[in-house]
């Protein structure tokens, strides 16, 4: 993804290399694989090779090379400046680093390459939400549960037959358990609203949706509750476009929240990739801008005598935006067990 102008940007610094680990998300950013035990490297300037042990045997359109003392191997090959991501390697592997050449931060280079999508990078992701969304209508279809923990075992197995990783551990939470927003508990489901929030991996690219349901009657209040929280989302959707100030969205959802702003307690949103939670931030602290190409979610909600969270997936257009994720966003009533 995007080599071309992350070279250019090196040649801009003037770092003559760039080394990404393995272990490093942006490893795979660039490689589009998942690896152990390798070492990328990119050149200001010519084709970007890979370092892998004795026994890998992978297939790429990258230099690759074996190694046997990676560090030895890669001072014989990195000569000049180098750059790291210090945000993903260890003390001591700065230390060796720097014994190859004179080092360089670009961890905030690839976290401003990472904030544009690319078309194929959004594919992914409207997959994901696709797949989520699979899920979810399997489970108020068939609502059969009795604890927590036996739809968070459900959204595993789903994922697992989709060919699909976890973004995250699934967070599901029953009435009173709904108002801690990110529950982890087993209790048993009970009258009230029901909190899931569900995301799944495909190819490497996230997707994170939140709805809640409510088992049982629901009183006039607790409608009037959730309408409200959907109605600062509908809004907060309604005027995403390409150069607002993140914050300002997040300004004016506390804004329309009036009296109940004290029970929003998270930000309205984040950006969505390869990470569950990445750039831009959207929250009152953020210097951040939407720009075309951006994926964020939307999350306002309400957490006082039970929990009410909705969260959609957003891409940013040139002159407004697209909902990745479509699973109905009224409340859905689901019968008292």
């Amino acid at each position: 993804m995007k080599i071309k102008k992350f070279q250019k940007e090196l040649k801009q610094r003037k770092i003559d290399f760039c080394i990404l680990i393995s272990d490093d998300i942006n490893f795979s950013y660039f490689f589009q694989e998942q690896i152990e035990n390798s070492i990328l490297v990119i050149p200001s300037k010519g084709k970007p090779c890979v370092f892998v042990g004795p026994l890998e045997n992978i297939k790429t359109s990258f230099k690759k090379l074996k190694y046997k003392n990676p560090f030895k191997d890669l001072k014989n090959l990195c000569k000049g400046t180098i750059g790291i991501n210090e945000s993903k390697i260890t003390v001591e592997q700065k230390k060796r680093f720097s014994k190859i050449g004179r080092t360089k931060d670009v961890s905030d280079m690839l976290v401003e390459l990472r904030k544009i999508k690319t078309k194929e990078e959004v594919a992914r992701i409207r997959k994901a939400c696709y797949l989520t969304e699979k899920i979810l209508k399997k489970i108020v279809k068939n609502f059969n549960f009795k604890y927590e923990k036996d739809i968070k075992n459900f959204i595993k197995i789903e994922s697992i037959k989709n060919n699909c990783e976890l973004s995250f551990e699934p967070i599901v939470a029953s009435e009173k358990n709904a108002r801690i927003p990110h529950y982890s508990g087993n209790k048993r489901i009970k009258k009230g609203f029901l909190l899931l929030d569900i995301g799944l991996k495909y190819k490497g690219y996230c997707s994170d949706i939140s709805r809640t349901f409510y088992v049982g009657e629901p009183t006039k209040n607790d409608v009037e509750l959730y309408k409200k929280v959907l109605s600062v989302q509908q809004e907060s959707i309604r005027s995403l476009k390409s150069g607002l100030k993140t914050k300002s969205l997040e300004v004016n959802a506390r804004k329309m929240f009036e009296d109940k702003e004290k029970y929003f307690i998270h930000s309205l949103g984040h950006g969505l990739g390869m990470d569950v939670h990445e750039a831009p931030s959207i929250s009152l602290k953020s210097k951040d801008e939407l720009k075309e190409g951006m994926v964020i979610t939307i999350e306002p909600g309400l957490y006082h005598n039970q929990g009410i969270r909705i969260e959609d997936d957003i891409l940013i257009t040139k002159k407004s935006h697209k909902k990745l994720s479509r699973f109905p966003r009224e409340l859905i009533i689901i019968p008292k067990l």
